[in-house]
């Protein structure tokens, strides 16, 4: 195959139900198959760079960087390489910041304090949340260590460094590791679109990402050999 236009099709027909042009409550007004840049395309496996059932068709064929694709059957990538990085990375940054939390008073997680001062809905209980979380001397030293400006930086669930961090290094490792390939909405062979919604307990869950990122990523190990992955961007 030269053009992968076999296996644009298909991708068209497996897309097809979700058009939001047809269902309002669909998934998707436009799309196209996107895996061009290191950080999106897809590893594919050594001794295979050559196999004609390589998809490359977001980027002309000089911006490719060898082992990367677009899509191909799952046979054909290996993502061991790329969880490894992740891993990596993910032990390197708990083991940072609980080395730089030790040397000041453990400190509570944000979302303690919006409970507190019942803050989800934001006006003066949020910023005195905000205020009251920011008073902690590791995250005023966090903030400082990272240049944040205390009148504008916002802490939530998904930047606060003990939340995400946690006490758990093998948790939050393994949730990391998860997010190595999956992006964050998946279409499986059954024609099942899920995302992290489908995951979620509650208007607060922020748990609901680790859960379908552990899922997604396990579902991919579960493709026959000659399963098409391939890597899109949607527009909605």
């Amino acid at each position: 195959m030269t053009d992968g236009q076999p296996v644009i099709d298909a991708v068209a027909a497996a897309l097809a139900p979700f058009d939001m042009a047809e269902d309002p409550g669909g998934r998707w007004d436009r799309w196209r198959i996107n895996g061009g840049s290191v950080a999106r395309a897809l590893p594919v496996r050594a001794g295979g760079e050559d196999d004609p059932r390589i998809l490359r068709v977001s980027a002309p064929p000089e911006q490719w960087v060898p082992g990367r694709c677009d899509g191909a059957p799952r046979g054909l990538l290996d993502f061991a390489p790329d969880r490894a990085v992740a891993r990596a990375h993910a032990e390197a940054e708990w083991a940072g910041w609980h080395a730089f939390a030790r040397r000041y008073p453990a400190a509570r997680p944000v979302p303690e304090f919006l409970d507190r001062h019942g803050a989800h809905r934001g006006g003066d209980a949020f910023r005195a949340a905000q205020r009251d979380f920011m008073s902690q001397p590791v995250i005023r030293a966090y903030m400082t260590e990272h240049g944040l400006d205390p009148d504008r930086f916002l802490w939530h669930a998904f930047n606060d460094p003990v939340t995400v961090f946690g006490d758990d290094q093998v948790e939050y490792v393994r949730n990391r590791v998860a997010r190595a390939i999956p992006t964050d909405e998946l279409l499986r062979l059954d024609g099942v679109w899920l995302d992290y919604g489908d995951f979620s307990t509650g208007q607060f869950d922020e748990a609901a990402h680790d859960r379908y990122y552990r899922t997604a990523d396990a579902y991919l190990d579960t493709l026959p050999d000659t399963a098409y992955v391939v890597r899109l961007r949607i527009h909605c």
